[in-house]
């Protein structure tokens, strides 16, 4: 059964005369929320949009992980959100892990989304790889020890963040479901973003960081590119695995032209 998730919302500052504003919905990475989303909102929000971003299950204020849950589940509970604002959304837009909960809710609901944006989607996950979860649960300790520390680590090693980025994304690891986000990854939370590609009827905007940080990489992105439909587009941008925060001009830029075709 899907859960009930918390959202953030930015209501449109500008809409036609008798239009219902068009929505998109935003989906966040693994340890994050939808505050992660704090500059993209607003920026599309200034265009007419009205903007929902979730708060995954196991992350920010939504329902705690019930022993562990897949990339369907998680898209199960983003279109119960889509279904309960009562039409289609304009735009489905998600990061990493966000991306490929939005990539597997596109295939499976093709008619409850118009438009798709993959930010640097993982090509197909790995449950056995122990280092990635052993750094991931480091991660998620050290946020509790010391916060201004760790947000000082995070500008540290991403300079192109706003301190706002870093805090927020501190916070996120904060309030994130420790043990039910390690249980899913160890059991089986799997994308599957690579097989989708040709698979997806979506319009889909792959919005990638850079080969040498993105988390989609060597024959994966080659494959991905070479069985790219024609409603498809492939966007590389010289940043890190968090597109929308290392380069957030060209991202909204590019998101923007995308959504608004």
């Amino acid at each position: 059964m899907h859960e009930i998730l918390a959202t953030h919302e930015w209501p449109p500052s500008q809409t036609d005369a008798g239009a219902a504003a068009p929505v998109a919905v935003l989906v966040h990475g693994v340890t994050g929320w939808g505050r992660t989303w704090w500059r993209v909102g607003p920026a599309l929000a200034e265009r007419g949009w009205r903007v929902v971003a979730v708060d995954l299950r196991g992350h920010g204020q939504s329902p705690r992980i019930d022993g562990c849950v897949n990339v369907g589940g998680l898209a199960a509970d983003v279109a119960a959100v889509i279904e309960r604002l009562g039409a289609p959304v304009g735009a489905l837009i998600g990061h990493s892990l966000g991306a490929a909960v939005s990539a597997e809710l596109a295939y499976l609901r093709p008619d409850l989304v118009q438009r798709l944006v993959l930010e640097d989607p993982p090509a197909i996950t790995r449950t056995d790889d122990v280092e990635w979860q052993a750094n991931l649960e480091r991660e998620l300790i050290d946020a509790h020890r010391d916060f201004d520390g760790e947000v000082a680590r995070e500008l540290a090693a991403n300079p192109a963040w706003l301190e706002e980025d870093a805090r927020q994304d501190v916070e996120a690891k904060q309030l994130a479901d420790r043990e039910g986000i390690l249980a899913s990854f160890r059991r089986g939370t799997e994308a599957r973003v690579l097989n989708l590609v040709p698979l997806l009827t979506v319009p889909t905007l792959y919005l990638m960081a850079a080969e040498d940080r993105s988390v989609f990489v060597g024959v994966a992105r080659r494959q991905l590119r070479a069985t790219l439909p024609a409603h498809a587009r492939f966007v590389e941008m010289d940043a890190g695995h968090t597109v929308h925060r290392d380069r957030f001009d060209q991202y909204i830029a590019a998101v923007r032209e995308w959504i608004e075709a």
